[in-house]
């Protein structure tokens, strides 16, 4: 089986998948899709930065408290406590440095240690979070969320046709080689279109608004692209996981759709009937 077979048929199960949930559970069902990522995120997170000299135990953990933020995160009663455990990690990254010293180099190490602890907590944990709140608003939400998978994805296609028919100038080889300026361009100009076509779907809502999110969200993606690259690339591995054939694993599929996400949130919130 070719890579891009591997990647259409795995395509196709996400989407079977994701609508088989959304007809039956609606946002709820959503909402446990989103847990599962934040699980399976953190893991790919964690073994990806923490993969030497770390015990497996420091990886399970990472997925427990990254998993309790989440939760925390998403309930509003709890909110306050999840800022309260978000304080706490840069805690815990610390006291785990400085009790487990030796298994550092040296001091740069430990801050390293610290800054990605904290960091993949954002990631995996309270932009995650952003998703849910956006698919559990009131009247509208599954329609902002498919706006934001809509543009993500219209923004990759997008990317791929203009970069392989026209893509001649190399943004970042060394992050990623595949990558040219004619095809971001293409991508932004396939994400505007996409979300204007949700004009229809969300009425009521700016016409330069969707535009805004369409160009700006296909922007973070792109972003979050670039960024999962150089996670990999300074881990030394090529996906960050190996749960969809031809994708890689969640963070690879789904870092554009993290990264936008905050902004279809609060534009959900501003402006949207």
């Amino acid at each position: 089986m070719t890579n891009l077979t591997s990647r259409i048929l795995s395509a196709i199960a996400a989407i079977i998948i994701l609508t088989f949930v959304i007809y039956n559970y609606k946002a709820a069902g959503v909402y446990g899709l989103i847990t599962f990522v934040v699980i399976r995120g953190s893991h790919e997170f964690a073994r990806m930065v923490f993969k030497n000299n770390f015990s497996k135990k420091l990886i399970y953990f990472y997925v427990f408290f990254n998993s309790v933020l989440f939760l925390l995160l998403t309930y509003d009663g709890l909110k306050p406590l999840a800022i309260l455990l978000i304080i706490t990690s840069f805690s815990v990254s610390v006291l785990y440095g400085v009790l487990l010293h030796k298994q550092f180099n040296d001091l740069q190490s430990i801050l390293n240690f610290v800054s990605l602890f904290c960091l993949g907590s954002i990631y995996t944990a309270l932009i995650p979070a952003t998703v849910a709140w956006l698919v559990l608003k009131p009247d509208n939400g599954l329609q902002w969320f498919f706006c934001l998978l809509t543009v993500i994805f219209a923004g990759d296609i997008g990317a791929y046709i203009f970069g392989v028919t026209m893509g001649k100038t190399k943004i970042a080889p060394s992050l990623s080689p595949n990558k040219s300026v004619q095809g971001a361009i293409g991508g932004l100009f396939f994400s505007m279109i996409a979300a204007l076509s949700f004009s229809y779907v969300l009425p009521g809502t700016p016409l330069w608004l969707l535009a805004f999110c369409g160009v700006f969200g296909g922007f973070l993606g792109q972003v979050g692209d670039f960024f999962e690259s150089l996670i990999k690339r300074v881990s030394g591995v090529k996906d960050s996981g190996s749960i969809m054939p031809g994708h890689g694993g969640l963070l690879d599929r789904l870092d554009g759709i993290l990264m936008a996400a905050p902004l279809f949130y609060y534009a959900a919130n501003l402006y949207s009937l």
